[in-house]
């Protein structure tokens, strides 16, 4: 299929190819895993950026799925679940599989979280923003726990802020392994006991404000 894109063209109206084919640059260089490649390019068009997610034979394999699908495939289903549950997270512009020569390829394409920092690349902050930060990352991640999911890459640099006259918005990014657990009380213990390992920012009396919040998430 040849490349149908333009210059001026809107990526609303791109296909596969277009996505496929269209320049960038590589923030994650394609690596073999999984018996397949997968790579994250950036590119930016009519003002926006965009991530564009690229796979080949870049399997994940399930119960329900025991011959495989990309990755980006389970990432999408994943994004749309942290959707409806009110968590903010990536908007999905195309998600597509294609089979060729070359194996089954997968491709997700998200918009850029404007505004948005992750925890580990924080500026300093004073005692009482530190201490909203680690309510609203608490709820968040509660309010995946309450919904019986596990992140399991939640480090910080995959938790996102944006501050909004002084209160933090957070969102959740890397949901390519988010999964339900076969062992709900699982997934909490799993998650916190990772970000609590790497993150820096938060000091213990923080990090019991995050608890507190993360608790009061999980009864609503």
């Amino acid at each position: 299929m040849e490349n149908s894109a333009t210059p001026d063209s809107p990526p609303a109206t791109w296909n596969f190819a277009d996505w496929w084919q269209a320049p960038g640059d590589w923030v994650e260089t394609p690596n073999q895993r999984r018996g397949g490649w997968s790579g994250m390019m950036r590119l930016s068009h009519g003002g926006r950026l965009y991530y564009v997610k690229k796979q080949c034979n870049h399997l994940h394999r399930s119960l329900e799925r025991p011959l495989g699908e990309p990755t980006t495939a389970r990432e999408h289903r994943n994004i749309e679940r942290l959707t409806r549950l009110g968590i903010r997270v990536p908007k999905v512009v195309f998600h597509g599989l294609r089979r060729t020569s070359e194996g089954l390829e997968g491709l997700l394409v998200t918009e850029s979280l404007d505004g948005f920092v992750s925890l580990d690349a924080a500026p300093p902050l004073d005692r009482p923003a530190l201490k909203a930060l680690a309510q609203a990352v608490g709820s968040v991640v509660g309010t995946l726990h309450r919904a019986y999911l596990q992140h399991s890459c939640l480090y910080d640099k995959h938790v996102m802020v944006r501050w909004d006259d002084g209160r933090p918005e957070i969102a959740l990014i890397d949901l390519e392994k988010l999964r339900r657990p076969w062992l709900p009380w699982r997934a909490a213990a799993h998650d916190l006991d990772q970000l609590s390992r790497h993150q820096s920012i938060w000091s213990s009396a923080d990090w019991q404000e995050l608890l507190a919040a993360h608790r009061t998430a999980m009864r609503r």
